[in-house]
C-alpha cells in the first residue's frame, strides 16, 4: 500500500529521527509532547557534561572521609602517649612509620586515578616521613607526637565539596536521563534509550580518563612536574594542587563531551544494524 497523508510510514531507525506523529494526533499536543523532549535533551546534554568531574571528586571525597575518621583515631592515640608524658621509640615508630604511613598508602589505592595522581602529587608514598626524619624536622618525639593524625585542610575542603556535589550530580544525571527517556516518542524510546545509556557511560569512562589527563596538564603547566617535594610547605601545596584541581576539571568536562558523543554514536550504530522494521499507522 502506497503511504498518503491518511497513512503515514515511518521506518526505523533513521538517523536524526525522533519519532512521526500519526495524523490524527492534535498538533498542539504533538507540538508541546516535542517541546518538553527538545529541552530534556537539552538539559540532559548540560548536566551529562559534569558527570565524569563530580563522580571522580565524590568517590574520592568519600574516601577522604575514611581517611580523616582513620587519621583522627591516631590522633587520640597520640594524645594519650603525651598525656601519659613520654613514649618508647618503638611506639613512635609503629605511630608514624606503621599506622599512619601504612594508612596513607592504603586509602590511595581506593582512590581514582585523578584522585591518586594528586595525592602523589602533594606527598609522595615514597617519600611518606619517617621517625628519624620528624623528629629532625620538629625537634622531639613529643612535637611529634602533637602533629602525629593532621590532614591537609586544603585537601579537606575539597573533599568535602565533592561528598555533596558529587552525588547530587550523578543523581541529576539519572533523573535527566530519565526524562529524556520517558519523554521520546513511543515508538523510538527504546532507539533513544539505548542512545543515551550509552552516552552516559562514555561520559563516565572518558571523563574520568580526562581527568586525570588534566591533572597532569595542571601540574605540568604550574611547573611541578619534576619536583620532588614543594619548595614552600603551604603556599606551594595550594599552588600546585590548585593546578591540578583545575586542570583535572578542565579535562573531565572535555572528556565526558567526547565520551558522551561517542558513546551515542555507538549506540545509533547498535540501532542502525538492527533489523529495518516498516510501521503502518491507520489514521
Amino acid at each position: 500500500m502506497l503511504p498518503s497523508s491518511s497513512r503515514p510510514i515511518g521506518l526505523y531507525p533513521a538517523s536524526g529521527c525522533v519519532g512521526i506523529v500519526p495524523s490524527n494526533s492534535p498538533p498542539a499536543l504533538a507540538s508541546a509532547a516535542g517541546a518538553y523532549f527538545t529541552q530534556a535533551v537539552y538539559i540532559e546534554e548540560k548536566v551529562t557534561l559534569s558527570l565524569g568531574a563530580l563522580s571522580n571528586l565524590g568517590w574520592d571525597g568519600y574516601q577522604r572521609l575514611v581517611y580523616e575518621r582513620a587519621a583522627a583515631g591516631i590522633a587520640r592515640q597520640a594524645q594519650e602517649f603525651l598525656a601519659r608524658g613520654y613514649v618508647t621509640t618503638a611506639e613512635l615508630r609503629d605511630l608514624v612509620e606503621v599506622q599512619r604511613n601504612g594508612l596513607v598508602v592504603s586509602m590511595r589505592k581506593r582512590l581514582t586515578p585523578f584522585g591518586r595522581f594528586y595525592s602523589e602529587k602533594l606527598k609522595s608514598a615514597k617519600s611518606l616521613p619517617t621517625v628519624d626524619s620528624l623528629v629532625a624536622r620538629k625537634g622531639s618525639p613529643m612535637a611529634v607526637l602533637a602533629s602525629v593524625g593532621k590532614t591537609r585542610a586544603v585537601t579537606n575542603r575539597i573533599a568535602v565539596f565533592g561528598r555533596y556535589a558529587g552525588p547530587a550530580g550523578v543523581v541529576l544525571d539519572i533523573v535527566v536521563v530519565g526524562v529524556v527517556i520517558q519523554q521520546a516518542p513511543e515508538q523510538d524510546r527504546a532507539r533513544i534509550a539505548t542512545r543515551e545509556i550509552s552516552g552516559v557511560v562514555g561520559s563516565f569512562a572518558a571523563g574520568t580518563g580526562g581527568m586525570w589527563a588534566g591533572g597532569v596538564a595542571g601540574a605540568t603547566w604550574a611547573g611541578t612536574w619534576a619536583a620532588p617535594t614543594l619548595v614552600i610547605p603551604v603556599v606551594g601545596t595550594i599552588t600546585e594542587g590548585t593546578a591540578i584541581v583545575l586542570g583535572g576539571v578542565a579535562g573531565a568536562f572535555i572528556g565526558s563531551w567526547l565520551g558522551r558523543s561517542a558513546g551515542q554514536a555507538v549506540g545509533d550504530q547498535i540501532w542502525r544494524v538492527a533489523p529495518v522494521e516498516w510501521t503502518e499507522y491507520v489514521g
